[in-house]
């Protein structure tokens, strides 16, 4: 009995550690780190200001944030938009973050 008992918790703690709980959903994945960057959108090859809005998840359980367009650019008052790229990171399944970046004047 204790040594189905183990079995289980160990099965149970690879399962936890490899189901990648926060993910940011875009991109390639990795089961321990992701750091992707990932062109959305393009007009012109640059711009005057940069504008970066994030939304941020903890364990797959807590999402928060505003990662909007509308929120990027607002932040550094773009209101012609030339480049819209996404970023995403996570760590362990226990920590993501997605943010889109603006780019423009």
């Amino acid at each position: 009995m204790k040594k189905e008992i183990s079995k289980f918790i160990v099965g149970a703690f690879i399962l936890f550690f490899l189901s990648n709980c926060a993910s940011s959903g875009f991109g390639a994945g990795g089961a321990i780190l992701t750091y992707n960057k990932i062109g959305v959108y393009g007009s012109e090859v640059d711009g005057t200001k940069r504008g970066k809005a994030c939304t941020d998840s903890y364990l797959g359980l807590v999402a928060v944030g505003d990662g909007s367009v509308q929120e990027a650019a607002k932040k550094q008052n773009i209101t012609k938009i030339k480049i819209i790229n996404l970023e995403s990171f996570s760590i362990l399944g226990l920590y993501a973050s997605l943010c889109t970046i603006v780019v423009g004047d």
